[in-house]
C-alpha cells in the first residue's frame, strides 16, 4: 500500500485519539450508573421520609377508641343525654335540647334481647348505607380517597371521636384508621348497635328509637319495611325529615325502596307492599326551639363555639349566667305589669311562690290606653362589672327591635365629642322629617339646654343635631359601643322616631358603658368587639371542663369625661326632683332614660346603678293604643330594685377632666344680671363658656310708642325690659307661645333739624364704632367762640366726658375731634356744643354703639386631625360656635383657602359638598362693629 506518508501518519493519530476516547467512555459507564443509583436511593429515602412525616402528621393526636363506651354505652353514654342548660349555680335546669316527651332510649341489635331493633331496620340500614358491612374490617379500599366517611364504622369514628376537627379529607382518613381499630376491638355487631343508637335522623332525633317515637309514635323494635325505609331516608338527609319536610321525606323513602329493589335486597312483592303501606306519621311539630330570647342566644353561642351538630348530639352541661331566682322575679314582674294593664289579678312566679318584684310596681298612669291583641313585656338585668346577663325575661319576639328615642344619648355623645355639652343651647322647633302629628309649634319648647331636651325626650333638637353631625358619624360612634344595625333606609324618618334593628342586649351593653364611665366589659366577639356574657362554663357529663368560665375583658371605649357628661344627664332622670316620671326615682344613686318608638307602639326604659343595669320594654299588640312610657318605667323600677336589693348603695366619682360652672339657662353661657335662671352645669375641661349670655337682652323702650328708645326719647318715657331674643327660624314658635320680642324700630322722636353751623356728620346716627374714631362735622358761624365734643354712656347719660380739648378755632365739614373708644363698650351718646357770644349754646347729639370686643369662634365640626364622613347627599355639615356681645354680623368658611360659604344669622352651620382627601378649614367671624377674628386652621380628611 502506497500513499502520502504525512497523511498516513495523521490518520493513524486520529485513530489513536478515537480509541482513547472510547476507552474513557467505557470506563465512565460504570461511574455514571453508580451516580444514578445514588440519586435514586436519595429520592427513595426522601419519599420514605415524606411518607413517614405524612403518616406521623396523619396519626398525631389520634383519639383513643376506648372513649366510645363512655359516649355510647347503654345507661352511661354521654351522647344518650341531650345538652342541658342550667342557671349560674348549675342547679336549676333551664332547658334541654331535645324533643319533649321523646327520650333517647338505647336498643340492642341482638334479637335475643327484648329491647332490640327491628330486623327490617337493621337490614335496610345496612343495605342502603354499608352493603358489605359484614365482610370488610371497618373500611374498604374503594373508599380510601373519599373526602367523607363511607362505612358505618367510619361514620361512627368521624362523628363521635373526631367531631372537633374540621371536615375534609384528613379527617376522613383518620376516621378510616379509627374504623379499623374499632371494628377489630369491639366487633361489627357493636359498631352497628352504636351507630343505630347515635345516628342523626333530623329534628333533634338521635338514635333510631327516638326517631321512630318522634315521627311514627312507635318503638324502633316494631317497624315495617316502609317505616324502616322512612327512617333510613331521614338518616341520609336529616334536614328532610317527616316533621320539617314531610313531602320530601316520603319521596326519599321511595328512593330508598327503589335502591333496595334494584340491588336485589328485597323482592318485588315486598317492594310493592312497602310502597302501598300507609304511614301513620305524627301530626304537628314538637317545640324543640327554646322559647326565650336568652336561651336562643346562649344556644347560638355554644353552637358557634362547639359546632351545631356537636351541641345537638348531646352530652353537654351548659352553665349560663342567669340567676334563677332573679329570673323568676323579673319574669313575674313583666307578666304582672301586663295583667294590671288588662285589669286582671296579680300573677305568681312560675314556681308558684309570691312575686316580690310585682309589689314594687308603681301605680299605673291614668291614661294608659287600650291593650291590643298580643301586647308583650320583658326585661333584662346586666352585671356591669362582669358583663354577665343575670336575667332576661320575655319571649324572643324582641330579639331585635326599634330603639327609637333611646338613641338620643348617643346623638348627644356625638355632639359632646365635638365640643358641645349638656349646657349647649338647642332649639326645640318643628323639623321637616318629623311626623305630621308632631309639627304643631305649640307642642315644642323653644330654647333649652341639651340636658333638658335629653331629659324630657324632646326629639326635634336631636333630629336637627343628627343631621348636622351626620348620621354616619353618629351611628358609627354608637357602633363602637355595640349598637349596630342602625342603617337608615332612604326616605324614612330619623331613627329617633322609627326604624333600626337593635337587640335589647346591645342596647343594654351600650348604656352600661355610660354606667362604667367609658369602660366596657364582656367577652370577645368574632369581630373583635366585646359582647355580654351568656355562658359561664360548658362541661361534659363526665365532669370534663370543655369551656372554662369566660375571662371577661374590660376596655376603655369612651373617654371618661365624655361618658360622664351623658351619665350626668341620665342621672337627673332618676332624681325625684327632676325625673320626668316618678317611676324612675329610686332609693339609691341611679340613672335612667325612657324612650318610645314606632308611634308609641314600643315603650322602653333603661337605667342603672354602679353595679346593675336593667332594661324594660313593652310592645303593643295590633290595634292597641300608644303605650305610655311610664308603663315601661314602672316595670324597670321593679326590676332594678329587685336586682340591687342585696347590694350596698354606691355612687360615681367625677372624672378629673370634668368641671362645674354656673351658667345661664337655657343659653348655657356665662350669667349676666339679666339672666332669670342660673344653674350649675358640667363641662369637659376646656369647653367651659367664655362669653356672657346673649339670649336675654335688656332693652330700653318708649312705653308710649313701644319702640326702641334713643337719646332723644324723653327720660320720663323710657322703660327697661328684658327679652328672650329668638332667631328668625323660631318665629312660628314665638307666636304660638305668646313670647314677646323686642321691637325692631327705633323711637320716631327725632332731634331737631341739624344746624348749619353746629352738626355731627360722622359717625352716623346709631352707627357701630370701634377703635379710634374721627368725629367730623361743623362748629362755626357768626359769633363763634369755641366748641367742645363730649361722650356720655347710655341712652340718657348722667355724666359727659370730654373728647379732646375745647377748641377756639372754627371747623367747617372737617375733623372736630378724635375719640379713642378702646376699653369702652355699649350704647354711647356723642354731643357737640358750640358756644357763641352772649353765652349762647348750639347743641348736636347722636346715638352710637361702641363695640371693641372681638367675637369668639370655635369650629365644632370637623375636629382637628379627624375624619369627616359625608351624608348620603355627599355633604359634610360644617359647624361653628360664634358669639359676640353686640351680635354676629357674618361668618365665612374658607376651605383650602377658597371661600365656600357664609352665614349672617345663627345657627352657624354650612352644608359643604365634600371631596375626598385632606383639607384645611378656617372660619372668620365679623361682628356689627367690624371686629374680626379667625379660627385656627382645622386640618381634617374626608372619606
Amino acid at each position: 500500500m502506497t500513499g502520502n506518508p504525512s497523511r498516513t501518519k495523521s490518520m493513524h493519530k486520529q485513530q489513536q485519539v478515537m480509541l482513547a476516547r472510547r476507552g474513557r467512555q467505557a470506563h465512565a459507564r460504570p461511574a455514571r450508573g453508580a451516580a444514578w443509583l445514588v440519586v435514586a436511593g436519595a429520592l427513595a429515602a426522601l419519599a420514605l421520609l415524606a411518607a413517614g412525616l405524612w403518616w406521623a402528621n396523619l396519626t398525631a393526636g389520634l383519639p383513643s377508641i376506648e372513649r366510645l363506651p363512655a359516649l355510647l354505652e347503654a345507661g352511661r353514654g354521654m351522647y344518650l343525654q341531650p345538652t342541658r342548660f342550667y342557671d349560674r349555680e348549675g342547679q336549676a335546669e333551664l332547658y334541654a335540647l331535645e324533643n319533649p316527651g321523646i327520650p333517647r332510649r338505647y336498643l340492642w341489635v341482638d334479637p335475643a334481647n327484648a329491647d332490640h331493633f327491628s330486623p327490617l331496620l337493621v337490614q335496610v340500614t345496612l343495605s342502603a348505607a354499608d352493603p358489605s358491612f359484614w365482610g370488610h374490617p371497618g373500611s374498604t379500599f374503594a373508599s380510601l380517597l373519599r373526602p367523607q366517611p363511607v362505612t358505618l364504622a367510619e361514620r361512627l369514628a368521624y362523628a363521635m371521636l373526631l367531631d372537633d376537627e374540621p371536615a375534609g379529607g384528613r379527617r376522613a382518613l383518620r376516621a378510616r384508621l379509627l374504623a379499623l381499630q374499632i371494628t377489630r376491638h369491639y366487633g361489627r355487631a357493636q359498631v352497628l348497635e352504636w351507630y343505630l343508637n347515635s345516628a342523626s335522623y333530623g329534628h333533634l332525633a338521635y338514635g333510631a328509637e327516638s326517631a321512630a317515637q318522634l315521627y311514627l309514635g312507635k318503638s324502633a323494635s316494631h317497624l315495617s319495611l316502609g317505616e324502616a325505609a322512612l327512617l333510613v331516608a331521614a338518616q341520609q338527609s336529616p334536614a328532610l325529615n317527616p316533621l320539617d319536610a314531610p313531602k320530601a321525606a316520603l319521596e326519599n323513602q321511595r328512593a330508598v325502596l327503589d335502591g333496595l329493589l334494584e340491588l336485589g335486597f328485597i323482592s318485588q312483592n315486598d317492594y310493592l307492599a312497602a310502597r302501598a303501606e300507609p304511614l301513620q306519621l305524627r301530626a304537628g311539630d314538637a317545640p324543640v326551639e327554646p322559647q326565650s330570647a336568652f336561651l336562643r342566644l346562649a344556644l347560638a353561642e355554644v353552637s358557634q363555639r362547639f359546632g351545631q351538630e356537636r351541641v345537638e348530639r348531646g352530652g353537654l352541661r351548659v352553665i349560663t349566667t342567669l340567676d334563677a331566682n332573679l329570673q323568676q322575679e323579673v319574669d313575674c314582674a313583666a307578666r304582672a305589669q301586663l295583667a294590671r294593664m288588662a285589669g286582671a289579678a296579680a300573677v305568681p312566679r312560675a314556681d308558684g311562690r309570691a312575686c316580690e318584684a310585682a309589689r314594687l310596681l308603681p301605680p299605673l298612669p291614668p291614661a294608659r290606653g287600650e291593650l291590643g291583641g298580643e301586647t308583650t313585656a320583658g326585661a333584662l338585668v346586666l352585671d356591669i362589672s362582669s358583663g354577665e346577663v343575670l336575667a332576661y325575661a320575655g319571649g324572643a319576639e324582641l330579639s331585635a327591635s326599634q330603639p327609637g328615642s333611646l338613641l338620643t344619648p348617643f346623638v348627644a355623645l356625638s355632639a359632646f365629642a365635638r365640643g358641645l355639652g349638656p349646657a349647649s343651647l338647642v332649639w326645640d322647633l318643628p323639623a321637616g322629617e318629623q311626623p305630621a302629628a308632631l309639627t304643631a309649634p305649640a307642642t315644642f319648647h323653644g330654647p333649652e339646654r341639651l340636658r333638658t331636651a335629653l331629659l324630657h325626650d324632646d326629639l326635634a333638637p336631636f333630629a336637627r343635631l343628627l343631621e348636622q353631625l351626620g348620621p354616619q358619624t353618629t351611628w358609627g360612634q354608637a357602633g363602637l359601643l355595640g349598637l349596630r344595625g342602625l342603617e337608615r333606609p332612604a326616605g324614612d324618618l330619623p331613627l329617633l322616631y322609627a326604624g333600626g334593628d337593635v337587640a335589647p342586649l346591645s342596647l343594654a351593653q351600650a348604656y352600661a358603658t355610660f354606667a362604667a364611665l367609658g369602660r366596657q366589659t364582656g367577652e370577645p366577639a368574632p369581630d373583635g368587639s366585646l359582647k355580654p356574657v351568656l355562658v359561664r362554663a360548658v362541661q361534659a357529663l363526665d365532669g370534663t371542663l370543655l369551656q372554662a368560665a369566660p375571662n371577661a375583658q374590660s376596655v376603655n371605649v369612651l373617654a371618661p369625661e365624655l361618658a360622664y357628661l351623658v351619665h350626668d344627664v341620665l342621672r337627673d332622670a332618676a332624681d325625684p326632683a327632676l325625673a320626668p316620671t316618678l317611676a324612675l326615682a329610686i332609693d339609691r344613686p341611679a340613672a335612667a332614660k325612657t324612650g318610645q318608638a314606632d308611634g308609641g307602639a314600643q315603650a322602653w326604659t333603661v337605667g342603672y346603678t354602679p353595679q346593675r343595669l336593667a332594661l324594660a320594654w313593652l310592645r303593643a299588640g295590633d290595634g292597641g293604643a300608644a303605650l305610655d312610657p311610664a308603663l315601661a318605667a314602672g316595670l324597670w323600677r321593679a326590676v332594678l330594685l329587685t336586682a340591687a336589693r342585696d347590694l350596698p348603695p354606691q355612687d360615681w366619682s367625677v372624672p378629673s377632666d370634668v368641671v362645674t360652672r354656673d351658667v345661664c339657662d337655657p343659653s348655657g353661657l356665662l350669667p349676666t344680671a339679666d339672666c332669670p335662671n342660673v344653674v350649675s352645669e358640667v363641662f369637659a375641661s376646656g369647653s367651659e363658656p367664655q362669653t356672657a349670655d346673649t339670649l336675654y337682652r335688656r332693652v330700653q323702650i318708649n312705653r308710649e310708642t313701644g319702640r326702641l328708645a334713643t337719646v332723644f326719647t324723653p327720660p320720663g318715657l323710657v322703660d327697661e325690659q328684658v327679652f328672650l331674643v329668638a332667631p328668625p327660624e323660631a318665629r312660628a314658635w314665638v307666636e304660638s307661645a305668646g313670647l314677646p320680642q323686642p321691637p325692631e324700630d327705633y323711637d320716631a322722636i327725632q332731634p331737631e333739624a341739624p344746624l348749619a353751623d353746629a352738626n355731627i356728620q360722622q359717625p352716623r346716627l346709631f352707627a357701630s364704632l370701634r377703635g379710634r374714631v374721627e368725629i367730623r362735622g361743623t362748629a362755626a358761624g357768626d359769633d363763634f367762640v369755641s366748641y367742645r365734643v363730649q361722650a356720655g354712656q347710655g341712652l340718657n347719660p348722667r355724666a359727659w366726658l370730654p373728647v379732646g380739648e375745647e377748641q377756639a378755632a372754627p371747623v367747617e365739614n372737617g375733623v372736630l375731634a378724635a375719640w379713642d373708644t378702646v376699653g369702652l363698650d355699649g350704647l354711647w351718646a356723642l354731643r357737640l356744643q358750640v358756644e357763641r357770644s352772649g353765652n349762647r349754646l348750639n347743641t348736636a347729639v347722636i346715638q352710637v354703639t361702641v363695640d371693641n370686643a372681638p367675637p369668639s369662634v370655635r369650629v365644632v365640626y370637623p375636629i382637628q386631625g379627624g375624619t369627616a364622613l359625608s351624608s348620603r347627599q355627599g355633604t359634610v355639615t360644617l359647624q361653628v360656635q360664634a358669639d359676640d356681645n353686640m351680635g354676629v354680623a357674618r361668618v365665612e368658611w374658607r376651605m383650602d383657602g377658597r371661600l365656600v360659604g357664609e352665614r349672617f344669622t345663627p345657627p352657624f352651620t354650612l352644608p359643604w359638598a365634600a371631596t375626598r382627601g385632606r383639607h384645611t378649614l378656617q372660619v372668620t367671624v365679623e361682628d356689627e362693629a367690624g371686629n374680626r377674628v379667625q379660627s385656627e386652621e382645622i386640618v381634617f380628611e374626608t372619606h
